[in-house]
């Protein structure tokens, strides 16, 4: 039986217990990051409308594939044979 002193002394957990906490603080920041870049270069697609957001790459994006005057998503070009 180990005694208390010697699992104390014991590195390799706090080690582990290291490498968790390391992991759990880049993982939050990563998120933290990816949610901001969302935020402010996609933005979202159904305020389009708004000075705010037009600027965004969602809604440049949206601009191009939906045609102002059609109101439709995309326009078909029939193939005559």
């Amino acid at each position: 039986m180990r005694s208390v002193k010697r699992l104390w002394g014991d590195q390799a957990g706090q080690t582990v217990v290291e490498y968790i906490l390391l992991v759990a603080v880049m993982a939050s920041l990563i998120t933290a990051t990816l949610s901001y870049i969302k935020n402010k270069y996609l933005g979202d697609s159904t305020k389009c409308d708004q000075a705010k957001y037009k600027s965004t790459l969602l809604c440049k994006i949206s601009a191009i594939i939906t045609p102002a005057e059609t109101g439709k998503r995309f326009q078909y070009y029939p193939f005559k044979k």
